[in-house]
């Protein structure tokens, strides 16, 4: 026996005098057995959706639709004022005719709006205002003297004929609804007229 060995025994006696360690069993422990794996829940999808976006959806679908809605009915009732607008601008403002035409067509719009019997009786003072009524303040009282020349046979003056045209733009640039005519305003056209056959009849 060698020297180390000798040494290592004397170093180190209870350790060389120790039974051998018993092997580990192979055998399956019958408690771990029965257990299963961990099982995952389904990853969460964005479909079905839940009952809370489906109203949300229903709502803008439903906004959507009533603003379409608005804005083609908003668009079919100023449809006779853009057309007018553009009759307006194809006018010749140096023709003689161009004050009857521009009441012409003030009439045929509110026509398009009112009923014909409520519009065409109006003229004279209760149809300058029934314009006025839809004119901003400070552009009032102007139109009715400027239409009232279509009766007179000089022509308007450039500056009156541009005036005129503007006054009119105005006119039909208003997003104001157009109502019927009061009765006061048709009697202020009206009551002349019934005063002067009365002294001709004195």
């Amino acid at each position: 026996m060698s020297a180390e060995i000798v040494n290592s025994q004397i170093a180190t006696p209870e350790i060389a005098n120790l039974p051998a360690a018993p092997m580990m069993s192979a055998a399956p422990n019958p408690a771990l057995a029965e257990l299963q794996d961990i099982i995952h829940p389904d990853p969460i999808g964005a479909w079905p959706w839940a009952i809370g976006y489906w109203l949300v959806l229903a709502i803008v679908i439903s906004l959507i639709t009533l603003l379409v809605f608005w804005l083609r009915k908003r668009a079919r009732y100023f449809a006779p004022r853009r057309a007018a607008k553009q009759l307006l601008n194809q006018l010749d403002r140096q023709a003689p005719s161009y004050v009857s035409d521009v009441n012409s067509i003030l009439k045929r719009t509110a026509m398009s709006y009112l009923s014909r019997e409520a519009i065409a009786s109006l003229d004279g003072k209760a149809w300058a205002t029934w314009l006025d009524s839809y004119l901003p303040a400070h552009k009032r009282q102007r139109i009715g003297p400027l239409l009232t020349k279509r009766h007179q046979a000089t022509p308007l003056t450039l500056d009156e004929a541009n005036e005129l045209h503007a006054l009119a733009q105005a006119w039909l640039a208003s997003k104001a609804k157009l109502n019927a005519p009061e009765l006061s305003q048709i009697n202020v056209q009206v009551m002349p007229v019934d005063s002067q056959q009365s002294e001709a009849q004195c």
